[in-house]
């Protein structure tokens, strides 16, 4: 088990010197709540069970045959289309000793928890994108290509406009209705939109598609979230970018000269862009319990003595939740699986 110890406040670079402690912590990176969107939450009673069965109705094909007279046409069957789901339990914990707790200047009791929230809302985010980055529905940045590990370009405004099409042509629900343009010098309407979502590493590939519109040229502030970079295809698709939502590493073809982004040098890394209707994604949360972004999301500080720590030696942080995140409809989204320019002159 990890444990955070006293710490003596020297530097371990120069150990002659004695070093004051400043009280007040220095900012840091937060973690953002970039997925929220993207997942209509549904709720579930506690003590109903772990594995819950959600079902639509399928529509029968169509029949263009006309009856003939004093004859019924023979009856339909409802079928329905089963999407099974099980709850994962999932946890996080932080220790630290009597020692720092104690004699330490920094305050562990009072930053345990604001760090352990950020861990948690990480851990979501990661969890979330490794469901929307393992749907069925895929094409490259190439229609040439038919695997992963072909990956070789960046993202097209073509590969994007095939990716709308197919959703439109499932019929596909969009988050957003048509926005109208304003009297606004230098802003554009928006048409009914997707979400793409993708790495921070992609926003100069999305502005150097044709047809970019920045974010600041909305007709006013309608973005969905903060991460909203701009949209494209006269904003059929809003782009919500986060460093959070981390690319496949070597994944793609061979590097060679190509000024592409790669974890080792060898090939390329490969990022996911997902695009995705509205209610393809679920996620489910027990019934009364957390806020949005922390979900049913239980704490406990424990610090006192029991026979397994009898002194009070080490005290605990922890944070317990449940969690079920899955597709509710594999052809409203589409991954578009693209590399990324490394650097730009």
């Amino acid at each position: 088990m990890s444990m955070t110890l006293y710490h003596n406040g020297y530097n371990p670079a120069n150990s002659t010197e004695q070093y004051a402690v400043m009280l007040d912590m220095l900012e840091r990176a937060e973690a953002d709540n970039v997925l929220d969107i993207a997942f209509s939450e549904v709720t579930h009673a506690k003590k109903k069970g772990r594995s819950v069965r959600f079902s639509r109705w399928a529509i029968p094909a169509t029949n263009t045959t006309p009856v003939a007279e004093g004859i019924n046409n023979i009856a339909r069957s409802l079928v329905p289309e089963d999407i099974f789901v099980t709850i994962d339990e999932y946890s996080e914990t932080f220790a630290y000793s009597s020692q720092a707790a104690d004699l330490d200047p920094l305050d562990y009791a009072k930053d345990v928890g604001e760090v352990g929230h950020d861990l948690v809302k990480l851990d979501r985010t990661a969890i979330r994108w490794a469901t929307m980055i393992a749907g069925i529905q895929r094409i490259f940045n190439s229609s040439a290509h038919t695997t992963r590990n072909q990956v070789n370009g960046v993202i097209t405004g073509g590969r994007l406009d095939q990716a709308i099409t197919i959703l439109r042509s499932a019929k596909a629900k969009t988050y957003s209705d048509l926005k109208l343009g304003s009297n606004r010098v230098g802003t554009t309407g928006l048409m009914p939109s997707f979400l793409a979502f993708g790495h921070e590493h992609l926003r100069p590939d999305f502005e150097k598609v044709p047809g970019w519109q920045p974010a600041s040229q909305y007709p006013s502030d309608i973005r969905l979230n903060a991460y909203e970079a701009g949209s494209l295809a006269s904003g059929r698709l809003r782009v919500i970018l986060s460093p959070e939502l981390e690319p496949i590493a070597d994944a793609g073809a061979t590097k060679g000269s190509a000024n592409l982004r790669s974890t080792t040098g060898t090939s390329v890394d490969v990022y996911p862009i997902v695009i995705v209707g509205k209610y393809a994604l679920k996620s489910l949360s027990l019934r009364g319990s957390g806020t949005r972004g922390s979900g049913n999301l239980d704490t406990y500080t424990i610090n006192g003595p029991d026979r397994v720590d009898p002194a009070n030696l080490t005290r605990y942080w922890s944070a317990h939740w449940y969690d079920a995140n899955f597709i509710a409809h594999e052809l409203w989204m589409i991954r578009v699986e693209v590399a990324c320019t490394a650097a730009y002159q």
